[in-house]
């Protein structure tokens, strides 16, 4: 009987000894779904918002507390300089006779540009930012070919793209390189409706720093490996980021003076069509600001939806802007053969949003010909992927925790000529 006794405490202490071993013996793909369930079921329990339309409705839009009227208020926004151009019309070109079959404008400048990336308790991203040069081109060519802009960009003679992007390369090994690859092309020979193809091109240098040890998993291992070492070392690779966007471009022929439109158009030409996006960086897994610590991805992200943005503004003496967004749905990738889409519940998707913003005037330095222009500018930029609830009909659904963030963003100046 007591031998018995004894067995059986035998028996006990291991399986209390060996629990815990077997818990932490466990593969970067159970971990991360088990991060993925904890977050997305304590959303799915939330309990639902409270009724924001009533809230609305208490607020009054009548009169003032005095019991009278507010007065109308009138927002002007005529461009001065299209209702009374100042000087000779421009541009003013080198050949003037053959520039409704050929037109060329370049463009040199110089940018600060940077990629501020989101953060993590248990290791710090840092992109660099960079002095960069530029050496751009506009034109039209023979009425049928609209080059809207092309151009090249970089602090040194480096592509854009590298293949030399794993996540564990020794530090040191890449030279600092940021460069960007910009081609928008339209098909003008439908005046009011035109074709568009539009892809650009960015590459960071980018180092991650762990504060505690961490599991680093390269994009070619593989999510089910149980043994993976502890790190604590400096990691660099370089970052990339790319966006493509196919579709139509409405410009309206009719004059205008408006501030938001065209020189030539009554409203700002604008386009819509079918966008794609694609980066990678050094990623934790971070659901909501939830982060799962102990493994370090060389996460690529990708999504395919909606694109759609306009132009305002532009031309002699003008402020202009130029506004771009895509949403739509997307996919992390963790490893070639795991992405974190495969461990989210059958009602949650993966959704994404991007978008750039830039804005600036168009000075003009000497009338010509040819004409030349300065043009100082900034613009701010990025992407944002989160997970979506697809029961919109149930209480709390509409909850889209965010799965990543990055912010882009640049100031620059440029000489432009008209020739």
């Amino acid at each position: 009987m007591l031998r018995r006794i004894r067995i059986s405490l035998i028996s006990c202490i291991a399986i209390a000894w060996l629990a815990p071993n077997v818990a932490g013996a466990q593969s970067a793909r159970d971990a991360v779904k088990a991060h993925v369930d904890k977050n997305l079921d304590s959303k799915d329990k939330k309990p639902g918002r409270s009724n924001r339309s009533n809230r609305a409705r208490s607020q009054s839009s009548g009169p003032t507390q005095n019991g009278q009227a507010g007065e109308a208020v009138t927002l002007e926004f005529t461009d001065s300089e299209l209702v009374n151009p100042t000087g000779p019309k421009l541009p003013r070109r080198l050949l003037p006779g053959i520039a409704s079959y050929l037109r060329l404008n370049l463009k040199f400048d110089t940018a600060y540009r940077g990629w501020l990336p989101q953060q993590y308790d248990s290791t710090e991203v840092d992109i660099a930012s960079y002095l960069t040069w530029s050496v751009a081109a506009k034109g039209k060519f023979f009425k049928y070919i609209t080059l809207r802009r092309g151009s090249y960009e970089s602090n040194g003679l480096s592509s854009p793209r590298s293949r030399n992007a794993a996540v564990a390369a020794t530090a040191g090994k890449h030279v600092p390189k940021a460069a960007k690859a910009l081609a928008y092309i339209g098909f003008p020979f439908l005046k009011t409706w035109q074709p568009i193809i539009r892809y650009e091109a960015r590459a960071f240098n980018t180092t991650a720093t762990p504060k505690i040890p961490v599991c680093i998993v390269n994009y070619e291992d593989s999510a089910d490996l149980m043994d993976c070492p502890r790190q604590q070392r400096q990691l660099q690779m370089i970052s990339s980021y790319e966006t493509f966007v196919a579709g139509i471009r409405y410009a309206s022929p009719a004059p205008s003076t408006s501030i938001f439109a065209t020189r030539k158009g009554k409203m700002p030409p604008g386009y819509l069509g079918l966008g794609l996006l694609s980066y990678r960086k050094p990623y934790q897994v971070t659901i909501d600001g939830d982060t799962l610590e102990e493994y370090l991805f060389d996460g690529h992200f990708r999504g395919a939806g909606l694109a759609f943005g306009g132009k305002l503004g532009g031309g002699a003496r003008r402020f202009f802007a130029n506004i771009d967004f895509q949403v739509g749905l997307g996919e992390v990738a963790l490893t070639r053969d795991f992405r974190l889409n495969d461990v989210a519940p059958d009602d949650w998707l993966i959704g994404y949003l991007q978008g750039n913003a830039h804005a600036g005037f168009r000075f003009v330095l000497y009338d010509g010909p040819p004409t030349i222009y300065f043009r100082p500018s900034i613009s701010v930029g990025g992407a944002s992927f989160h997970f979506v609830n697809t029961r919109s009909d149930e209480e709390g659904s509409d909850s889209a925790p965010t799965v990543n963030w990055d912010l882009l963003w640049s100031t620059r100046a440029a000489l432009e000529f008209a020739l």
